[in-house]
């Protein structure tokens, strides 16, 4: 059953020895045309906790469309696609039994991201420092469809770990949250249909007292039968005027987005298409209505189209495609007697590969000694060193993550949670812009540790290219009334 829920990530392991108010519309099929926006793939920080005019607040933020693009969870559609069905094996897994019998179906979107279906989770990450105490709340207070709704996390070891306070899997629930916290889970569904949940978000304040979102509502249409809508009313029209018949490398590319009839709609994003593939790139930095670059060998056979957007993030217009042609008319005759060796990287080719040197991929931890106060023991280390190699030409960024399982020495668990990490970047090209991620203390006497998936570093859009080596100080804290033993965890990587 592990394959089950891990069939799909990409993860390498490292083992460490220590000595929304709720929708009253019936459950079938809704309509896209109801949203101003239908996400069937991506990844979807779904519940995004805000804190904005001193008061908390839950929106959905999504890199489909852009970079942490935010809207009202009531405007979005979440389309959970026909191809995430799946069917229990027989015998079901006891730790899976809470999904239902051998031979049933559900609808499953893995912990790890599926590029062909949605991927959402939840982010603290925008709150500011020091106004809440840990943990918050994510209470998904009620739920309207045709089945039942799941919620779990898959551990080290492929077994299910619950995320809802009380250690439940299934939705109506609450997630607790720390603050600068981005976590993904497994959903399962069992019945096709729209199911619409109730959400609201709630933290202590540090100051004293409680604050408290207002609820909101989240819509799935889980398999087939989204109707699209009436087709958008066709008043605008974009097109994409400056292309010229043909470039020579070097000359500068001015394209310019042209409205008809002209409205008061300024925000654009633009869109490229490599020849011989199939999918759009968005520009990173480009939201105007002028998109410029300098052309090269590379760029001859590129398609380019633009969007309008409403103040909603909404499309409110696209352009037909245009293509660049680039002929520098400098091809000449080999002379006599010799041979060209051309060689060609595909700008399509590149990859974002994670590694660890088989050879040195097992951390060894101090043994355990006494904290200055003599409340707990205490282990330090560093990770292994972690390689992160991005040759695609579109530089689209990267995050990877770390997450651990429970330390076992023989019959003896001391959780996983009882580790922490300060990561660091050891070295990466001129230009990287690569960035540790945040410290995450032990959990010990209280807090999630590393069990939650936490980044160890990260590259923005347009940066992130090249080889990077990543590393972190490790630090575990136990009770005093721990067992002597040696006791091995594994930690997880995954690469997005």
């Amino acid at each position: 059953m592990t394959t089950l829920l891990t069939r799909r990530a990409r993860r390498l392991a490292v083992p460490i020895v220590a000595g929304a108010v709720l929708a009253t519309g019936a459950a079938g099929s809704a309509t896209a045309g109801e949203f101003d926006l239908v996400l069937d793939h991506g990844h979807i920080d779904a519940f995004a906790l805000l804190w904005e005019n001193d008061q908390l607040v839950v929106e959905l933020q999504e890199d489909v469309t852009g970079h942490h693009v935010r809207h009202a969870p009531e405007d979005v559609l979440l389309q959970v696609k026909p191809q995430a069905a799946l069917t229990l094996p027989d015998p079901v897994p006891q730790s899976l039994a809470f999904l239902g019998d051998a031979g049933e179906t559900v609808y499953y979107l893995p912990q790890t991201q599926d590029q062909e279906l949605i991927w959402p989770g939840w982010s603290t990450e925008s709150l500011p420092a020091g106004v809440f105490t840990n943990p918050l709340r994510i209470q998904i207070t009620d739920v309207d469809g045709p089945g039942d709704v799941f919620l779990w996390q898959t551990g080290s070891f492929g077994q299910s770990l619950p995320v809802l306070a009380g250690g439940g899997h299934q939705l109506p629930g609450t997630i607790p949250a720390n603050v600068n916290v981005h976590a993904h889970a497994n959903w399962a569904f069992t019945a096709e249909g729209t199911y619409r949940l109730t959400v609201e978000a709630a933290g202590d304040l540090a100051a004293g007292g409680t604050a408290t979102s207002s609820p909101v509502t989240y819509t799935f249409q889980v398999g087939d039968g989204v109707d699209p809508g009436p087709d958008p009313d066709p008043a605008t029209t974009l097109s994409i005027s400056g292309l010229a018949g043909h470039y020579h490398t070097g000359d500068v590319v001015t394209l310019t987005a042209v409205q008809d009839p002209q409205t008061e709609l300024d925000h654009y994003h633009w869109f490229t298409r490599a020849p011989g593939t199939e999918d759009w790139l968005i520009v990173p930095d480009a939201g105007t209505g002028e998109y410029s670059f300098t052309a090269t060998a590379q760029h001859d056979g590129l398609e380019i189209i633009a969007r309008l957007y409403d103040d909603d993030h909404a499309v409110v217009a696209e352009s037909a495609p245009v293509t660049v042609a680039v002929d520098d008319h400098t091809d000449p005759e080999p002379p006599a007697l010799s041979q060209r060796i051309v060689a060609t990287l595909p700008e399509d080719e590149g990859a974002l590969v994670v590694s660890l040197d088989p050879e040195d991929n097992e951390v060894l931890m101090s043994d355990f000694e006494l904290s200055s106060a003599g409340d707990r023991w205490t282990s330090a280390g560093e990770l292994r060193p972690v390689t992160v190699t991005d040759t695609r030409a579109t530089a689209p960024g990267w995050v990877v993550s770390g997450q651990v399982g429970d330390f076992v020495a023989g019959d003896d668990v001391l959780p996983g949670g009882h580790l922490g990490w300060t990561p660091n970047v050891a070295g990466q090209p001129d230009g990287g812009d690569v960035t540790p991620g945040t410290a995450v203390a032990p959990g010990y006497p209280a807090g999630d540790g590393l069990t939650a998936s936490s980044p160890l570093a990260s590259a923005p859009p347009g940066s992130g290219t090249g080889t990077s080596r990543l590393g972190a100080g490790l630090r575990i804290e136990a009770p005093t009334t721990l067992t002597p033993g040696t006791y091995e965890a594994v930690i997880t990587f995954t690469a997005i």
